[in-house]
């Protein structure tokens, strides 16, 4: 089936095991990751359905995230070993690719680091990756944050570098690990602000 034949609604359907809150939040992400295609780049479908793909692994237990990046040939780094959460992007695009052969590369990238960023983030996996944080249903999830979303739809790097920032200092006043793509994606959007990202 061509890209342009596809919709929402029949990758729900293919889907339709996922438990409904995750369905419901996909969806979610879609429509804003649709909008934000719809602001920065020239065809907003490849946003809404990436969107909608981004989380096809979410719901699997971390010992199965492993296992099937394991199995998948998925490079599982130190942080990923200890917080297995974060495979869900790279194992959920290659099931996507697996299943949807219409994906195309630029696509499965937005839904493998949708979790992280990383150095040198495309337009379209900056609509996904904002799309997944600031969903409606996560209204309210990043305290300090309100106003991201205007923000997002006026300059997308300076959102999405705050809310690294933000995620950053959560992460490290909590004693918890942060990825190095995280940081990564932070300093190459701090570069890209001040004109000098190579």
């Amino acid at each position: 089936m061509p890209l342009t034949e596809v919709s929402v609604d029949d990758l729900a359907t293919a889907w339709q095991t996922l438990p409904g809150g995750l369905l419901d939040h996909m969806r979610s992400v879609s429509r804003l990751a649709g909008e934000l295609g719809e602001r920065w780049l020239p065809d907003a479908r490849e946003a809404e359905l990436a969107g909608f793909l981004h989380d096809v692994a979410r719901a699997q237990t971390p010992a199965r995230l492993l296992a099937l990046a394991a199995e998948l040939g998925v490079a599982i780094d130190p942080v990923g070993q200890e917080a297995p959460i974060l495979l869900h992007g790279p194992v959920g695009c290659l099931q996507a690719l697996q299943l949807h052969p219409w994906v195309t590369p630029a696509m499965a990238e937005a839904i493998r680091w949708h979790s992280t960023g990383h150095w040198g983030m495309g337009m379209l996996e900056k609509c996904v990756f904002l799309a997944d944080k600031l969903e409606p249903g996560k209204s309210g999830h990043y305290k300090g944050l309100d106003d991201l979303t205007a923000l997002a739809f006026t300059d997308i790097n300076a959102a999405i570098l705050r809310y690294l920032e933000w995620l950053v200092n959560h992460l490290m006043e909590r004693g918890q690990l942060v990825h190095t793509a995280t940081i990564d994606a932070r300093n190459w959007l701090l570069l890209e602000q001040q004109g000098k990202a190579p």
